[in-house]
């Protein structure tokens, strides 16, 4: 069942950019994409659909800059949530498996899926409107100063997600943090 959860988040994931423009470079993106992510997927292997995954972002990125359509927050916080689910969903399908699980663990793991999504989300609403709000006072900023913003911006997520990693874990706490 898990499987075949992934495999439909997969399959949306790779649709995406087809829907947005169903041309030739974003087909060879497209295709690979479902292959090596469906792979990954049958054998519960989160690197493998980790790069599937990428294949199909790597897909849409280059069809939005084909087609160039308008400005569309949906579709992009849509194609992050769907990313987002997919890999935990794997990782979890990987780490369960073979195991029984009752409905109430695999009901508490989608509440807990569902809030990070929604954290997400909710993160990626308030980006988009101090976006909108910013956009005007952007617009007439040279290419440098946005270059430095958007290099301290993930100089600011790297640094958070490196302290994350080499946090000390305490071992005689239930859950090991």
């Amino acid at each position: 069942m898990l499987r075949l959860a992934a495999g439909v988040l997969l399959a949306v994931l790779v649709a995406i950019p087809l829907a947005v423009l169903p041309a030739a470079p974003v087909t060879w993106l497209a295709m690979p994409a479902l292959g090596v992510g469906g792979a990954g997927v049958l054998v519960l292997s989160v690197p493998m659909v980790t790069t599937g995954a990428s294949l199909a972002l790597i897909a849409y990125a280059s069809a939005l800059v084909i087609a160039g359509p308008a400005v569309d927050p949906v579709a992009a916080i849509a194609v992050g949530a769907t990313l987002v689910l997919l890999l935990a969903l794997v990782h979890f399908a990987g780490r369960v498996q073979g195991a029984a699980l009752g409905p109430a663990v695999i009901a508490a793991q989608v509440r807990h899926w569902l809030m990070i999504v929604a954290l997400g989300v909710a993160t990626a609403a308030g980006l988009t409107a101090g976006g909108v709000v910013l956009g005007p006072t952007l617009r007439d900023a040279t290419l440098p100063v946005v270059v430095v913003a958007a290099a301290l911006g993930a100089l600011m997520t790297t640094a958070g997600v490196i302290a994350l990693v080499t946090a000390r874990k305490d071992p005689s706490a239930p859950n090991g943090r």
